[in-house]
């Protein structure tokens, strides 16, 4: 029941749901004082969701900051890469691999592999979408695993965990599986999304497991003082806003649970 609703409230909880739904409210209520009121909460909100900056800074205080590849001198013996929107949900062949907008998790990884600072690949996640809302077609760890193998990566340095549809199952089924393998050492690197890297490690500590993060496909942007990011109302703030407080709001769900 916990997995449904939240995908469920992942759709209802858009700043643009929101914002619609008080706009409605607006249009049809019969109390004057009432329709103000909401008809200006209707503009803060167009004005807060929407712009630029704000959401920006937003993202800057939430996100784990980078790290340096210079900074790690001992190989970490394990990678953990957390699946989510790195390949693209289109329909293809076996032999076809779209990436999608957080590949990042996957590029950051392997370059280190390359570099000779990561032994081996840990890739945790199932299929996380209902069917009812919409068929997956990603294969997203298994496709993530047939790319990075064809860029180098040895097939036997990777290892898969398709079971996990959350962040609680991603750190309580990759502990599992690394207690079972003692052999795979116990210096752990967590890859994932850095806007998202915080619920993850407090999953992965309540799981047990010691992980250093290394956040990935950042939201964040360098400021910028323009006339456009800072007053005019943008659709991209509205989407990237979404995330942000989908984020939040499940770190909080995740803290009261005891999930993290």
């Amino acid at each position: 029941m916990f997995y449904f609703l939240s995908k469920v409230l992942f759709y209802v909880l858009m700043p643009l749901s929101l914002t619609i739904f008080v706009l409605v409210w607006a249009i049809f209520t019969k109390n004057p004082q009432r329709k103000k009121q909401l008809l200006i909460s209707t503009l803060v909100m167009i004005f807060v969701f929407g712009n630029d900056f704000i959401v920006n800074e937003g993202f800057m205080l939430w996100e784990t900051p980078a790290t340096s590849p210079e900074t790690i001198v001992e190989p970490y013996d394990v990678g953990i890469i957390l699946t989510g929107g790195m390949i693209s949900n289109k329909e293809g062949t076996p032999q076809q691999i779209f990436v999608d907008k957080t590949a990042d998790r996957f590029i950051q990884p392997l370059r280190l592999y390359k570099q000779g600072k990561i032994k081996k690949i840990l890739i945790t996640g199932g299929n996380t979408d209902l069917t009812i809302i919409r068929t997956d077609f990603s294969d997203e760890n298994l496709k993530t695993a047939q790319l990075l193998e064809e860029l180098g990566v040895k097939k036997s340095d990777l290892i898969l965990e398709t079971k996990a549809r959350n962040t609680r199952e991603n750190a309580s089924f990759t502990a599992e599986i690394l207690r079972k393998k003692p052999e795979l050492g116990n210096k752990y690197l967590l890859f994932t999304s850095a806007f998202h890297m915080r619920r993850s490690l407090g999953c992965f500590e309540k799981a047990g497991l010691t992980v250093t993060p290394f956040s990935t496909a950042f939201k964040s942007k360098a400021r910028v003082f323009t006339f456009s990011s800072l007053i005019v109302p943008s659709e991209g703030a509205y989407y990237e806003g979404y995330h942000l407080i989908h984020e939040i709001l499940g770190y909080c769900v995740y803290r009261v649970l005891g999930y993290c």
